[in-house]
This record gives structure tokens, sequence and C-alpha cells, in this order.
């Protein structure tokens, strides 16, 4: 389904404090490796390191970061994300990849714990999830 194609992991950064920040960043590690191992694909996460260079707490390297993740989106036939969080920044990427044409798929959702599955509109996940700012 995915072997060779270019994958945005999307999933969340934000936290309440540093160390959450850090946790989030380890998860995104994670579901690179996972995303390439399960589904054969190469697999991009800016924020899986751009936090170690930019601050998330300051607007302007957050908006170069989402910069960034937009770049990488754009090189990205598809976006997958991870998790049952979706964050506003998550939010974008995911609209961004809808309103571009790429396919989205979503990892461990609710609805499908532990799966991959295709995500054919925004209501889709609109209805599943609360986005956390």
């Amino acid at each position: 389904m995915l072997q060779g194609k270019k994958a945005y992991i999307c999933s969340p950064l934000s936290a309440p404090d540093p160390e959450g920040v850090q946790h989030n960043m380890e998860l995104a590690k994670y579901y690179l490796m996972q995303m390439k191992r399960l589904y054969h694909c190469r697999t991009f996460a800016s924020h899986a390191h751009l936090p170690l260079m930019l601050d998330d707490r300051i607007p302007e390297e957050r908006e170069t970061a989402m910069q960034i993740g937009a770049l990488m989106l754009d090189l990205c036939e598809v976006l997958i994300i991870c998790g049952s969080c979706i964050s506003e920044g998550m939010r974008r990427e995911i609209q961004t990849a809808f309103e571009k044409g790429k396919d989205v798929y979503w990892y461990d959702s609710k609805m499908k714990p532990g799966e991959l599955m295709k995500v054919e509109n925004w209501r889709s996940i609109d209805d599943e999830v609360q986005i956390y700012t």
C-alpha cells in the first residue's frame, strides 16, 4: 500500500512543559521508524528533530518550524496521522494535505487502534477527536 512512497508523519509536538515536548519528539521518532518498518515507506517528521534548534514557544521560531514542515510535506505523497489527539499544528498539516490531494492515513486512531486507516475527508477526523492548542 505505501511501499516506496514518501510519508509525512503527523503527530503532536505541543505540550505543557519541556518534558512533554521531549516526550512528543521521541514519539515522533518512534512513529518514523514504526511506519518505515510496517509499511516500507520513506518517512519524514520535522518535529522529531527541529525542536532541538527552534523553540516552539517563540512565535517566529514556531512559524519557521511550521514552514519547514510544510516543505517536507510537499515532498511527500502521503500524510500519516499518528495517535489519537490532533494539535492545532497537526490540523494545519492535515488540511494542507487534503487541499493538495495527498493520501491521508491514520495510524492508531480511536476507531482502529494499532491499524492504518485511510481517511477520505476532514469530517471523519473532526468527528472523532477534539483539536487542542
